[in-house]
Formats: C-alpha cells, structure tokens, sequence
C-alpha cells in the first residue's frame, strides 16, 4: 500500500488543494513555480521536507522491519532424536550439532561450547511461558550477568507472523534480554535438530559440546542460579 497526503494551504495568489503521493506533489510543486512567489514557495518545500522526515521516522520504527527470508542457519553435526515426554533422554552423553546463522542485527553466532559448559534456551514468540521466562530472567541476567566461564545463548524458533507477539525481534529487544541470540530460519532447523517437542526448551552442554541435559518448561531464577552454580563448579573441577 502507498503513502499519501492531502495538503491545504492559501497564499497571496489564493488557495491551493493537493490529493497524491510525495513524487506527485514534488512535480506539482515545480508546475506551480510560476504562480506561486519565491516566499510562499519556500514553505511548501519546508511542510514537504517535515512530512517526509515523519514518514521516515514511520518505516524506520516499522515492526515490517524483520524479514524473515535474511536469515538462514548451518548446522554441522547429528541430529537429536525428540526429546521424550517421559522416561529415559537417550541423547544424553551425545555430541550436540553446533549452529551458526545470525542475530537479529546481523551478527554472526555460532552456538557450541567451544570450551566452556554451555546452556541453550530455545524460545518461540508466541508461546505464553517462553514470554514469562524472558520477563523474568532478562532483568535478573542484566543486573547479574552470566559468568565468563559459561555460555548462554537463546534461539528464536518457531517463528510464525500469523501468530501472537510478533515480531520476535521486538520482544527480544537487547536492553529488555541481553542474551546473544540465533534466529532459526523458516523452517525451524534448529529447533529440529536439537528434536525439540514444546518451548521453552533448556539444553545443557558440558565443555566438550555434549548433551548433559534436555528439559522444557519454564524455570525460576533461583533454579537458574543453581543450573549455573552446578556447571561452574563442574568445570572447576574438570580444570
């Protein structure tokens, strides 16, 4: 859909009306030279350069901004199989399939443990308990940042304009969760590889890149304050 404007507007020569776009109104403007007076002139060009710099300023806050054709993810590896409902998680002590694709500003991520225990938080948009989760723990993590001895990384996944809270780019805004994020692509590769089944999702890796454990739903910050104790005492011990 175009952008248009309606401008009405009287001079020493009369009155004058115009209904269409910008390109339009620049040319009537140049057709009018002649009528209307070099001071009345300079107004008109002042009101069109204003409206413009609101209709930029428009876009530019535009929650259109996210295209979710720019992203696109590789993943090396095997594949997790489902994470069961219940019973024995029969990935555990497997390697996990390492992903690189983008942030939502265009950095690049590569998520892996690169030699550290590594925590995973897979995240969907529309999903009541991941929202919860982020309002809780994103203020939690600013005021108390993760240990450079961990890892913490989240992927956006699942990630459906049809559906509530989009789009996700707004939500995991890094001043509300400051958490390097990976956006999946279209088809939630990421989220399949690491046989996601409902969100949020918590993967846990040691330093070697292995799974130490994979579990869903939401947890407390005290609970993440005791899953990151545990790995770093871990890894102490390791050293």
């Amino acid at each position: 859909m175009g952008l248009g404007l309606w401008i009405y507007f009287n001079t020493n020569d009369g009155y004058y009306s115009f209904l269409g776009n910008y390109y339009d109104f620049y040319l009537w403007i140049l057709d009018k030279e002649r009528s209307i007076n070099l001071h009345h002139q300079k107004k008109i060009f002042i009101l069109t350069i204003i409206i413009l710099s609101t209709i930029v300023n428009l876009v530019g806050c535009s929650s259109d901004n996210f295209n979710h054709s720019d992203f696109e993810i590789e993943i090396s590896g095997k594949k997790l199989e489902k994470l069961p409902k219940s019973g024995l998680d029969t990935v555990i002590g497997l390697d996990a399939p390492i992903v690189s694709g983008k942030s939502f500003i265009q950095e690049n991520i590569k998520i892996s443990s690169a030699g550290k225990p590594t925590i995973i938080l897979f995240l969907a948009h529309w999903c009541s308990h991941c929202q919860a989760e982020v309002d809780m723990l994103g203020p939690w993590i600013n005021d108390n940042p993760v240990s450079d001895d961990l890892n913490f990384f989240s992927i956006a996944t699942s990630i459906d304009k049809s559906r509530p809270n989009y789009p996700p780019n707004t939500w995991l805004d890094k001043g509300v969760w400051p958490v390097p994020t990976l956006v999946d692509d279209k088809d939630s590769s990421a989220g399949k590889a690491f046989g996601l089944t409902s969100f949020p999702t918590w993967i846990i890796l040691d330093r070697d890149g292995k799974v130490i454990n994979r579990f869903s739903g939401s947890i407390t910050t005290k609970d993440f304050i005791n899953l990151t104790d545990f790995l770093l005492k871990e890894e102490s011990i390791e050293k």
